[in-house]
């Protein structure tokens, strides 16, 4: 976790392979003068909430590449889409090109280099859409056979745009206190869960709440539950190269949410469980709370990482306190909610659900 992990008691060393930005990471904040010479923030009120498109211009090339996107703007638009070009020329000269183009949206100096070299943006033209909570989705570089031509460019952006953010304005009468954030793990990390999941290891019994592998084991194991709790099977990951990188990707990717959404910060956890609800043995679980015993009382959150979005049918996730929905999400999405808060799996019907769990407490 953040200050601390249970199995550690440190903070996760570094990985080698994570970049410095991909998908589901927080996107630094920029600021840097516009076209007019006014300062610019990309963390303003009036930026933040909505898809946010990072257009890095090659040195000699930004005129025929802010064309090509000014000329889709209306399309830019009407996804709700703010654009921050940004270039390593100075204002005056960004202010000629914003006249001269026409330009509909905002022009960015970044004569040091600073903004370039934060973003890695070091083979521009490349493109950086970050989602309306300013979180990575895409990164987009030009095509090396024709680099000039912004066409593809801009066309891979809107395509982009158009397939990760939902239709705008949609009305919600009742949902559950929870917290649904995307692009948490990425699809190779989650294809590489399931298959730590297959690993054969030591494999124990459980009443429902408590195995005693958690006593006895000292490396991964497999708890088999059955009954009135549920029928699944969790792997639990005791390797320590395995546990550092869900830390980092949780200290990156998912604490800052936390103490946003719910003003809280955990610093410790149990440990990270695979889970497989299978629906040739009933895979489901049934309604509890995760922290009603004096064993979990410590519990303060729980988070849920779906693994195999598309592949099974059934499982989906329920809070029939506050409304009969289904939350079925991506692969790689996570679903954070307060321990005390009653849930459910429904039933796998087809297939094989997989989940990355863990109950987090401290602070």
């Amino acid at each position: 976790m953040e200050d601390a992990t249970r199995s550690s008691g440190r903070a996760p060393a570094s990985r080698p392979g994570l970049l410095p930005f991909e998908a589901g990471d927080p996107a630094p904040a920029i600021s840097a003068l516009d076209q007019a010479g006014e300062p610019a923030f990309s963390n303003a009120d009036q930026i933040t909430g909505r898809p946010l498109l990072l257009l890095f211009c090659p040195a000699g090339g930004e005129a025929a590449l802010l064309a090509g996107f000014r000329d889709h703007a209306a399309e830019f638009a009407a996804l709700e889409t703010i654009i921050f070009a940004i270039s390593r020329q100075a204002v005056a000269a960004n202010q000629a090109w914003h006249a001269a183009l026409h330009l509909p949206f905002t022009l960015l100096s970044d004569s040091g280099g600073g903004i370039f070299r934060t973003y890695g943006a070091t083979e521009a033209p490349l493109v950086i859409i970050l989602d309306p909570d300013h979180r990575v989705a895409r990164v987009l570089r030009a095509d090396v056979t024709a680099p000039a031509d912004p066409a593809p460019l801009a066309a891979a952006a809107l395509a982009c745009l158009r397939a990760s953010f939902p239709p705008r304005g949609l009305r919600v009468s009742m949902q559950a206190p929870v917290l649904l954030l995307p692009r948490v793990l990425e699809e190779e990390h989650c294809a590489r869960l399931i298959e730590l999941f297959h690993k054969p290891v030591a494999s124990w019994q459980s009443d429902g709440f408590r195995s005693e592998g958690h006593d006895r084991e000292r490396g991964d194991f497999k708890v088999e539950h059955a009954g009135s709790y549920g029928q699944l099977t969790e792997y639990v990951v005791r390797d320590p190269a395995v546990q550092a990188f869900l830390d980092q990707c949780f200290n990156r990717r998912v604490s800052r949410e936390m103490r946003k959404v719910f003003q809280t910060k955990v610093s410790q956890r149990e440990d990270y469980r695979i889970a497989r609800y299978d629906s040739a043995t009933g895979g489901v679980l049934r309604p509890h709370r995760d922290n009603a015993t004096k064993e979990t009382s410590h519990r303060r959150f729980t988070m849920t990482i779906n693994l195999n979005a598309g592949e099974y049918e059934g499982g989906a996730l329920r809070f029939r306190e506050y409304a009969d929905h289904y939350y079925e999400v991506e692969r790689g999405t996570a679903v954070i909610w307060s321990a005390l808060l009653l849930h459910e799996v429904m039933p796998v019907t087809r297939g094989a659900r997989f989940i990355l769990g863990v109950h987090m407490y401290g602070t």
